[in-house]
């Protein structure tokens, strides 16, 4: 945006509520025929002062998640979306977390990369050492700077489990946003954005300023990250039914935490 764009100020003085949905596919697994989980699911909500952001991830392998409809979806949620569509996963995270979601927004790994490439790296911060073959993960403790590939490892790697993960996955959203509006950043947004093939999203791209800006205001919000990890997940392992390693939550609980 340019210093004489308009912001709309409808837009600007509202809690927003998003649903960020990352999905496990590149261009290799896409050519392979496979079909795509997602794996990231992270509601981010903006206070209406852009003073507090809370970001809430639920575990890919939660089971028996309320739908819209009132029945329940009895396997892992991270199959949804290919099962029934978006719209059935929004309606899915409205009803477990009983708030409403504006809109939604889906990204694959390639272009996850993409957007840490544009911004030349994420910036973060280890108290222990993260190691992990399988994703070429070897970080010491300490603050690092992560190119596209280590950035990719660090939040998929599950060597403390889907809950270390998903903080991760929160740390480097935060960061890798806070540097796509930085005005220091030397990035064309708009052309980057229309340059993300996997993106799928309802946020009103027209408004891309006012966006930008909601943004750059939330820089120095307090922000609060929420895992719905044990005791807000009350079973984890396999039952024998089938649906393999699973976790169930409590959804009461669940609610009034969120809330």
């Amino acid at each position: 945006p340019t210093a004489s764009a308009t912001l709309n100020a409808e837009l600007m003085d509202r809690r927003w509520t998003v649903l960020y949905v990352g999905l496990d596919l590149n261009e290799r697994r896409e050519a392979e025929g496979q079909t795509g989980n997602t794996d990231a699911l992270m509601l981010v909500s903006l206070s209406a002062d852009q003073s507090e952001l809370t970001l809430v991830s639920l575990p890919r392998d939660t089971v028996d998640v309320p739908l819209a409809d009132g029945s329940t979806y009895p396997r892992k949620i991270n199959g949804l979306h290919a099962e029934q569509g978006m719209e059935a996963l929004v309606g899915a995270m409205e009803a477990l977390y009983e708030i409403e979601i504006d809109g939604h927004l889906l990204l694959d790994m390639d272009d996850v990369a993409a957007l840490v490439d544009a911004v030349d790296g994420v910036e973060v911060s280890l108290d222990e050492p993260l190691r992990d073959p399988i994703v070429d993960l070897n970080l010491e403790p300490g603050t690092h700077t992560l190119e596209a590939s280590q950035a990719l490892g660090y939040v998929r790697t599950r060597v403390d489990k889907d809950y270390g993960r998903m903080g991760r996955q929160q740390e480097v959203i935060v960061e890798l946003v806070r540097r796509l509006v930085d005005p220091e950043t030397e990035v064309d947004l708009a052309a980057l954005i229309e340059g993300l093939d996997s993106l799928e999203t309802d946020l009103p791209l027209d408004q891309l300023p006012t966006l930008v800006e909601l943004a750059r205001r939330a820089a120095d919000a307090d922000v609060n990250g929420l895992v719905i990890e044990p005791p807000l997940i009350t079973f984890e392992g396999d039952r024998g039914d089938g649906r393999g390693y699973i976790l169930e939550p409590d959804v009461e609980a669940i609610r009034a935490e969120v809330q």
